[in-house]
């Protein structure tokens, strides 16, 4: 650390200001510890609900639960109902399916006397309608039982899912269902609970004071000057500023966001979208941290600005703090690689929802103090590390690397903890203890081992050995992407220089043993990595504080000297220009919406016809071979390329964001929606977002009549047959009849304003399959064709979307050569009637979203999953066509999906939706809900045990 000599630090070895404080700080250790344990297994009063139905004469309902199955559901009903109702179903717990096929729920049904119940298709039990009986269905845990006056009739270890209750019956006097859904993970903490963790922090602060207090010499913890501002932290800010403003989503932003709002109707935070809804726990606090914070806004920079604090206090503990501790001198390159390497990492994975910023400020803290009590050799700075390691592990999974650090760090931290003895155990296993505070806050053990469960069972849960997919990912174009994939390159390539410099003990300027500690505290992190049950790429995030530091060290040794010929400068240029190489051969990848019209997102960016990579690649070779000539005298060390490559890199991801709003200042970009939330539009993507509620009103008026051979035309869309309704029953539709023919339609005109950027596009519905084909013609007012599109036809209904520019008419072409089972249809042209999606769906009311467009829609709130049941809403807000595949997960019960209960009961409509600005682009879908009941006719109560 700045300031600390070897002597000093030999003169500031602890020294005893009597017994009291010693015996203080390892009691109130021991006793914080204690209180953490008891903490994990103190009682929790769990909230349960019960609903009963019916509670008046049977009608259905909707009562679609999460988790699909109930904790316990007691049925019972009588011989009398069934002869009431004489045939048909007395009870089903599923409705009569919807989007998705019904799950396998309990039926009990009567026919031909006979009163037969069935979970899904296995039958359960089966008897003659007699005089007087009384049934009674049985389902818990432990399995499902059906009884007739008290006598077995059939059991099954299944438990029947349940999203309704639906009768056949008007009148059934002695049918009662009641059903307990599943809500362990709903509780508030028991007073014991709630004693055991204000003793274990008080203990714990007091330890950390006792601690401070007898040391009898205090080094300051910050350098002097050290708030004083630089013109590199002028760099970092803005530029962290200005892509908090115009820069994409991470790839849970959504997630994570749809996981808070839940939050405020159950209590806590679960995975929302899948896992049934289990917390997140015991990897969840600093979602807590955002709860007050989204109660405030949710628009996309107000939940940025946490993040973007994160990052520059980071960075402040790098340059401040941790830098100094390693380079020793002047280190003006090394702190602008820094900060280049720096904004490279967090621009891809800091500014945003996930956890990874927080746990670089995690990992950051705790090898800060690490190295400042290894330095000053303080229990007190030790027992802070081990607090902040303990913060940083309940994070996330992959935080346990920074727990690593503190094994990295032993052997130098020994001397210290010798000093201490037995005492520095009860200190250091209170700090550690710690942890457990965080990780159990808001569950029971039992709620977190069964949340834990859950989520490894239903998976993904790759091992160890599927760590390999982890970098087959990095290095694939699409998932990859050279925004991930040039960080981590670049901390390669800083590793390996630093293990050779050791290795040869060439380490002028620079703090052998910090250094040592780090670049293996950089190899346990890959190790943390192979240990998490996911291999995303963006984990990768937790490495940007030290990788950050490890690449600025480097740069350090590499420009005071640490190489000396020729040829080891030379072969370090080379082996730069491979990795540069390799990591900017890619697209920049830009999570769903964020890599609209932005240049080289499909491509690796290149320059007249030459890619960007080859040309660093020559560059550097070339600069390499010209060094063993001699001209490493004039460019002196190839550790200034370092920061320019970082730098540039950075602008042209800054650079290419900026301009890709330029072509799209009509329409919906990040930067756009947070500008136009500062002037009072906050909802996002809906504020250029409309929807067509009525197809039909958009229809273009023909010229003449349609040139007919081999077609058929409805004035109607046939109800049944080969062809399903499309749209309005009022619209008109050709179809070919299994005949050749073709069909040319008159023109249709199209209104004024119709070539304007803000107007909806020109609509076709098609569909068809064999030896079809369909065109679309548009035209200037003479007749003359402007343009000809080409249609790639589906089975399914599909609307193709048109620019017609300056056209003022359009027209459709449709062919059938008659091939095998080969058909082709075609609704008529339209140019759609709009309003904003607000006008149709009121911000106020909820609406399915998944999680893949929640994070671009601040406005909505999606259903609610409190206490035990999702809430049926009339509408979906899905992503777009091109990604709607990615966000599926929330509608798979196989995953756990919330909103697999809603599929399995309602139908859907499209509503089309329009972005407006840019006309052939579907980033949002909309759908209509509708459902065979409403919620109605049960009663509901709540308890605690």
């Amino acid at each position: 650390m700045p300031g600390v000599t070897a002597s000093a630090t030999a003169s500031r070895r602890p020294v005893p200001n009597g017994v009291a404080h010693r015996l203080s700080a390892a009691v109130l250790g021991l006793i914080s510890a204690l209180a953490s344990v008891a903490f994990v297994l103190a009682p929790a009063d769990q909230v349960t609900t019960t609903y009963e139905w019916p509670s008046a004469a049977p009608e259905d309902t909707t009562l679609p639960l999460l988790p699909y199955t109930p904790q316990r559901m007691d049925v019972t009903f009588s011989c009398a109902d069934a002869r009431a109702l004489g045939g048909g179903t007395l009870l089903s717990t599923t409705g009569p399916g919807g989007v998705q096929d019904p799950p396998n729920g309990l039926s009990v049904r009567i026919s031909d006397g006979r009163i037969t119940a069935t979970l899904g298709k296995t039958p359960l039990a089966a008897a003659p309608l007699t005089e007087t009986c009384r049934w009674r269905i049985v389902s818990d845990t432990s399995g499902t039982v059906v009884t007739s006056d008290g006598r077995e009739q059939g059991q099954t270890a299944e438990r029947p899912a349940v999203n309704g209750l639906f009768t056949d019956a008007t009148d059934a006097p002695s049918l009662q269902v009641s059903v307990t859904p599943d809500t362990r993970y709903v509780s508030d903490p028991s007073p014991v609970k709630i004693a055991a963790g204000v003793t274990s922090v008080v203990s714990l602060i007091a330890m950390l004071l006792a601690l401070r207090k007898r040391e009898s010499c205090r080094p300051k913890s910050l350098p002097r000057r050290w708030a004083r501002p630089r013109l590199v932290d002028a760099v970092v800010a803005g530029t962290l500023v200005l892509w908090a403003v115009i820069g994409a989503a991470t790839v849970d932003d959504g997630y994570i966001v749809a996981m808070i709002l839940s939050s405020a109707d159950t209590g806590f935070v679960g995975n929302y979208m899948r896992w049934f809804n289990a917390p997140e726990a015991p990897f969840s606090w600093f979602y807590e941290l955002y709860r007050p914070w989204v109660e405030v806004s949710t628009t996309t920079l107000w939940l940025r600005l946490p993040s973007l604090l994160v990052c520059f206090v980071s960075w402040l503990l790098i340059d401040r703090v941790l830098l100094p501790r390693f380079a020793k001198g002047h280190a003006g390159m090394a702190r602008w690689a820094a900060a280049g390497v720096f904004l490279l990492w967090t621009i891809q994975f800091g500014v945003g929802l996930r956890p990874e910023p927080w746990v670089m400020l995690g990992s950051l803290a705790t090898l800060a103090l690490v190295e400042r009590g290894v330095a000053t050799r303080r229990l007190s700075f030790l027992a802070c590390a081990v607090v902040a390691a303990g913060a940083t592990t309940a994070l996330t999974p992959t935080g346990i690397a920074v727990f690593l650090q503190l094994l990295v760090a032993l052997p130098a931290a020994w001397p210290t903890l010798r000093a201490y003895g037995r005492r520095a155990a009860a200190v250091l296993l209170g700090a550690g203890a710690s942890v457990l505070l965080l990780m159990f806050f808001g569950q029971s053990l039992d709620a977190v081992l069964h949340a834990v469960e859950v989520r490894t069972e239903i998976g993904p849960s790759y091992g160890i050995a599927g760590e390999e997919k982890r970098y087959e990912w990095l290095f694939d174009p699409l998932q990859g992407g050279l925004n991930r994939r040039l960080p981590v390159l670049l901390l390669w390539f800083a590793m390996a220089v630093l293990a050779v410099l050791l290795v040869l003990r060439r380490t002028p300027k620079l703090a052998q043993a910090p250094t040592r500690r780090l670049l293996v505290a950089a190899v346990l992190y890959f190790a943390a990595l192979a240990l998490t049950p996911t291999k995303y790429t963006h984990h990768f995030g937790v490495l940007a504080g030290v990788a950050t530091l490890l690449v600025a060290v480097m740069v350090h040794a590499v420009s005071r000297g640490a190489l000396r010929r020729s040829w080891q400068l030379s072969l370090t240029c080379a082996a730069f220009a491979i990795a540069v190489w390799v990591g900017i051969d890619a697209p920049l990848r830009w999570w769903f919406l964020g890599g609209l019209n932005v240049k080289w997102s499909d491509v690796p960016p290149g320059v007249a016809g030459i890619d960007a990579a080859s040309l660093a690649l020559a560059v550097g070779f070339g600069i390499a071979v010209a060094g063993l000539a001699g001209a490493w005298r004039w460019i002196r060390s190839p550790a200034s390329f370092v920061p320019i490559i970082a730098f540039g890199v950075v602008v042209v991801e800054v650079g290419t964001m900026a301009y890709a709003m330029v072509p799209r200042s009509e329409t919906y970009t990040t930067g756009a929606a947070n500008v136009a939330a500062l002037a009072g539009h906050p909802c996002g993507i809906e504020e250029w977002l409309e929807v067509e509620p009525d197809v039909a009103a958009g229809m273009l008026p023909a010229s003449g009549p349609a040139d007919v051979d081999g077609f058929t035309t409805n004035g109607a869309f046939p109800r049944r047959g080969l062809l399903e309704p499309y749209g309005s029953a009022q619209a008109p539709v050709w179809h070919s009849s299994g005949r050749p023919g073709r069909i040319t339609t008159s023109w249709y005109n199209l209104p004024a304003g119709s070539d304007s950027p803000t107007a909806p596009p020109v609509v076709v519905p098609v569909r068809g399959t064999g030896a079809v084909a369909a065109t679309v013609e548009f035209a200037d007012e003479t007749g003359r064709v402007l343009s000809s599109h080409e249609i790639t036809l589906t089975p399914q209904w599909t609307e193709k979307r048109f620019d017609p520019a300056t056209a003022a008419m359009v027209r459709l072409k449709l062919v059938d050569e008659r091939s095998a089972n080969g058909w082709i249809a075609a609704g008529a042209p339209r140019l759609p009637k709009t309003v904003p999606s607000t006008e149709l769906v009121p911000t106020s009311e909820p609406v399915i979203l998944d999680w893949v467009g929640a994070f671009t829609m601040p406005c909505r709130r999606p259903p609610s999953v409190d206490d035990g049941t999702v809430e049926p809403v009339r509408y979906r807000f899905a992503s777009g066509p091109s990604i709607r595949d990615i966000g599926s997960v929330s509608y798979m019960a196989t995953q756990g999906g919330p909103y697999a209960p809603l599929m399995q009961l309602a139908t859907e409509t499209a509503v089309p939706t329009y972005l407006r600005g840019d006309k052939l682009f579907e980033p949002i879908s909309v759908f209509r809900l509708d459902y065979p009941a409403p919620s109605r006719n049960f009663r509901m109560t709540r308890a605690s045990r």
